[in-house]
């Protein structure tokens, strides 16, 4: 609970209100376990206090596609899951962690936490517009190595500094990319050896000339 106070500068007397009102509550899960699925209330919104989790949509023919994927401090909105006919979607944890669940209608109807259900809220809400765009960005993209660059740019720059590390397997980066896992690697290599990439394992580097 301690990330969750000073992730949203809260108090702990907010905190335990907000706990006691129905409005927050914090649950622990293990490896590979559903965090939220489809089924649960529209109004709820997830925060990752410890661990990390894939937000996964799975076909009728059981093809698994990674939609976004989320790190601590870095929350899931169930009202931002995309509606499937055809398919289940869910967020599922990649390893043991913990979760701060918060209830938006209750928080918003009230009034003891008007400025800070406008805190919690806004940020949760710009984040998530902001993820989704960034992803639609990469996808965008007409070819295999614009697609690795483009994404490639966005981790270089929300870290700082020109390497990085993959938040995830190459297997799963090929599924959040929507590409051939042998494709992708065959174009990384190729990168690689043109200079416009440096690769040690998961941990990346674009060269000056790449970064935008």
């Amino acid at each position: 609970m301690g990330q969750f106070l000073s992730f949203w500068g809260l108090t702990k007397e907010q905190i335990t209100h907000m706990s006691e009102a129905g409005m927050l509550s914090v649950r622990e899960f293990g490896k590979r376990q559903v965090l939220m699925n489809q089924d649960d209330d529209r109004e709820l919104i997830g925060i990752m206090l410890k661990g990390d989790a894939f937000l996964e949509s799975m076909n009728m023919e059981g093809q698994r596609r990674i939609l976004d994927y989320f790190q601590e401090k870095e929350s899931f909105v169930r009202k931002c899951f995309p509606e499937m006919e055809r398919g289940v979607c869910y967020v599922i944890s990649r390893c043991r962690c913990q979760v701060a669940f918060i209830n938006e209608r209750k928080l918003t109807s009230n009034d003891d936490f008007h400025e800070t259900r406008a805190q919690i809220l806004e940020e949760i809400l710009m984040r998530a517009q902001r993820r989704a765009m960034m992803h639609a960005d990469v996808l965008c993209q007409r070819s295999l190595r614009q697609k690795l660059l483009v994404y490639f740019g966005y981790l270089s720059r929300s870290g700082g500094r020109p390497f990085f590390d993959l938040p995830f397997s190459y297997t799963d980066c090929a599924d959040y990319l929507a590409v051939d896992r042998s494709a992708m690697m065959r174009e990384l290599g190729r990168m690689k050896d043109e200079g416009i990439v440096t690769v040690d394992g998961r941990r990346l580097r674009l060269e000056a000339g790449e970064r935008r």
